[in-house]
């Protein structure tokens, strides 16, 4: 081995360790997915277990070898919405991916295939299939979807914003509103809910359904300053939804604005030019869902 050789492989080493000791450090955070009461603790208990710290390391490190210019921070910040993002694919049918870093952690996950599997059978029991899509394709109604899911199971903050960019920028949702409001459970189970999955996550949709009943009931009077002291958009949502044009400035710290989906975040993943884009109204980032 050559003297250069030598450098070179003691400084990716001294990287490597850097890394993972980084991630140990911050490893703490990365437990926090501020999930909504709608979401089965068990759900989440299992996930933490699914992805215990050894697995994440390893993970983590090869990412942050392939993308050095991200910090540990932002690395945690993808992947608290991969943890969100398997929580939506443990519950629902067909899931797309719509940020094309939080997809390549999972990427990441799927090198090792046995590891891979251990960590969906850890979790709920059966195997959540990655599907690559051929070509990039415009998915506004796939997003809207995602969309109506994420913000009754998590919290919306500057994070979520930052990594999805805006919210319903297609659509309001108003059909899958009134699907969830009028169907019966059974059929909403048939059409919507993941069908090899755990208990809690079939809980978890029980509980995401009757969470439209309910609001049919509360009204939405508070919901601003529900959201300013929780950062829970649940029922900013339902406000949004009957609100007119002329209200819907009110909503856009919330849902995001046109200039949070163009990117003019600085800590945008996009700002880094690691590779493509990452807009969020379409799945052409990752190409890739669940299933």
């Amino acid at each position: 081995m050559s003297w250069f050789s030598a450098i070179k492989k003691r400084w990716k080493q001294n990287k490597r360790e850097r890394y993972q000791e980084e991630f140990r450090q911050n490893f703490e955070d990365t437990l926090v997915i501020h999930e909504l009461e709608t979401v089965h603790v068990n759900l989440i208990k299992y996930l933490h277990v699914a992805l215990n710290p050894e697995y994440m390391e390893e993970i983590n490190t090869a990412f942050r070898l392939k993308f050095p210019r991200y910090s540990q921070r932002q690395v945690n910040e993808l992947w608290r919405e991969l943890k969100r993002y398997f929580v939506l694919a443990a519950i629902f049918k067909q899931v797309e991916m719509f940020h094309d870093k939080v997809d390549e952690l999972w990427h990441l996950m799927l090198d090792d295939p046995n590891k891979y599997n251990q960590f969906c059978q850890t979790f709920i029991g059966h195997k959540i299939e990655h599907i690559s899509h051929k070509q990039p394709t415009w998915k506004p109604t796939e997003r809207t979807l995602f969309d109506f899911y994420y913000v009754q199971l998590f919290t919306v903050d500057m994070i979520s914003l930052k990594i999805w960019r805006k919210f319903f920028k297609e659509d309001k949702g108003i059909s899958f509103l009134n699907e969830f409001t009028s169907h019966k459970l059974t059929s909403l189970k048939q059409t919507y809910m993941r069908t090899n999955t755990s208990q809690e996550a079939e809980q978890t949709f029980e509980f995401f359904v009757a969470r439209f009943k309910d609001a049919q009931n509360e009204g939405n009077l508070h919901w601003k300053k529900r959201y300013e002291q929780t950062d829970n958009a649940s029922p900013a949502y339902f406000a949004y939804v009957a609100a007119d044009e002329d209200a819907k400035h009110e909503f856009k710290d919330i849902f995001g604005s046109d200039s949070t989906d163009s990117g003019s975040s600085s800590d945008s993943a996009s700002s880094y030019n690691d590779s493509g884009s990452d807009t969020s109204s379409c799945s052409s980032c990752s190409s890739c869902s669940s299933s």
